[in-house]
């Protein structure tokens, strides 16, 4: 009898104890950065700098307004670039689903047809062309071949690794052999004119550093979560920004406008990369944005395709730095997407995160 009692007063005691407790247990995470601390090998570094679209300046920047940042990020040497550029296989992904994808192929892709006539090659055939060339690549390669080259990233749908081959010509040698036609040398002279960060800091750093390619790493198959939004998604997204007022943006809107002046590019560039204008995207957008409390959700959905995005981009990165494990990553990227590359990247094995402070002093 007093065992049974004994029983009943252990069943009880239990009872209780787990009705006291709360009724989700937080999970235990594992810290993957602590797996870092048993690497026994130089890690690859990545410097992530964040940057404004430049082509939505006033008025362009020109190359020696740009060179001050372009000598300290040779200063780095990174032996990877990576840009803000949707790759050739991502743009053929978004073209076989126009249905999930509309519009946004003809917003994002370069389209490669043309001068996929003029080089002969198709996409898969220019894919394989890169590999084989860059398998056997000299250290001194000829003109005809740098023209070769480019024209297979032409067709390829990889303009900005075409334009890094371009970079590296002679002026003499900036012509249309070698399977590289005459559109495909006028287009590759428009596109080292034009005014992005892709073409003006990427290609021309790229070049000068001796690479023989750069790499696209934006992303928008996360796109598809727009596919059945009606206008209600924007006229919400609208209300969400207005609910607060605006943050001061006198800063950034100052080194915009003295940009031009003595010094003002790096100026600019450290106020992009700097705490304070990281966390003003955070705090105006994303963390209004993901306590929409609304039904329909179209603020947190926004946030969710922001995340996917970013994951998606890192993933090519880390993909990319595979290429030259314990090498040098530069990532040039939209300012917005800075946090959220250098949090991904912080987690993932084999990676230090470099930062971009020194060396735009």
């Amino acid at each position: 009898m007093a065992s049974l009692f004994q029983s009943r007063k252990s069943i009880l005691f239990v009872t209780l104890l787990f009705a006291a407790m709360p009724l989700q247990i937080r999970a235990q995470v594992v810290d993957l950065r602590g797996v870092d601390r048993a690497l026994m090998v130089a890690p690859t570094e990545v410097m992530v700098l964040g940057s404004t679209h430049l082509a939505s300046l006033e008025t362009p920047l020109t190359t020696s307004e740009l060179e001050p940042l372009l000598q300290r990020l040779e200063r780095y040497s990174p032996d990877i670039v990576t840009i803000e550029a949707v790759s050739g296989g991502e743009c053929w992904l978004l073209r076989q689903y126009p249905s999930e994808y509309p519009g946004v192929a003809k917003d994002y892709c370069f389209d490669a047809r043309e001068y996929q006539l003029e080089s002969g090659l198709t996409d898969s055939e220019a894919v394989a062309e890169i590999r084989h060339i860059l398998s056997a690549w000299p250290a001194q390669p000829a003109a005809s071949q740098r023209r070769h080259l480019a024209a297979a990233f032409l067709a390829a749908g990889d303009p900005y690794s075409g334009l890094v081959q371009w970079f590296q010509l002679a002026e003499a040698e900036k012509r249309a052999p070698d399977g590289l036609g005459e559109r495909s040398a006028t287009f590759l002279k428009e596109l080292s004119e034009r005014p992005n960060e892709s073409a003006q800091i990427g290609a021309r750093l790229a070049a000068r550093l001796g690479h023989a390619r750069i790499y696209p790493i934006d992303n928008h198959s996360s796109d598809a979560i727009f596919a059945n939004f009606d206008d209600g998604f924007w006229d919400r997204m609208q209300e969400i920004w207005r609910s607060e007022p605006v943050p001061d943006q006198s800063e950034m809107e100052t080194v915009e406008v003295d940009i031009r002046s003595e010094g003002g590019v790096l100026r600019a560039f450290r106020f992009y990369n700097s705490p304070k204008a990281q966390s003003f995207a955070m705090d105006y957008d994303f963390r209004k944005a993901m306590n929409d409390a609304l039904p329909e959700g179209y603020g947190r959905k926004y946030v969710a395709w922001f995340q996917t995005r970013n994951l998606r981009m890192v993933a090519s990165i880390v993909e990319a730095a595979a290429t030259k494990p314990g090498g040098r990553v530069l990532s040039i990227v939209g300012a917005s997407h800075k946090p959220y590359f250098e949090a991904y990247l912080d987690q993932m094995h084999d990676f230090k995160i470099v930062n971009t402070e020194p060396f735009l002093e």
